[in-house]
């Protein structure tokens, strides 16, 4: 049995902008950014929890107004095995 990833948000200090085209973290469920899109946060975040025990996270930015950036934390969450490759 394959655990979840559970990810919450600490801080999120990003240019600011309605449709995230500045700077933003995208989250996808699964191993690369070809997995289910989750989320894309640039102002406000709420926890995520992916399907399986990938989740896939991109930092996108313009890099032309330097903010604070973002924290997160993450947790296996459920039962069972998780098997680990490298």
């Amino acid at each position: 049995m394959l655990q979840e990833v559970y990810v919450t948000f600490n801080e999120m200090k990003l240019e600011e902008e309605s449709y995230c085209s500045y700077d933003s973290v995208i989250l996808y469920d699964g191993s690369n950014d070809e997995a289910t899109l989750l989320g894309e946060f640039c102002t406000d975040a709420f926890p995520v929890t992916s399907t399986g025990s990938s989740l896939f996270v991109v930092f996108q930015t313009d890099s032309s107004v330097n903010k604070g950036g973002f924290s997160l934390n993450w947790k296996f969450v459920g039962q069972g095995w998780l098997e680990w490759r490298m």
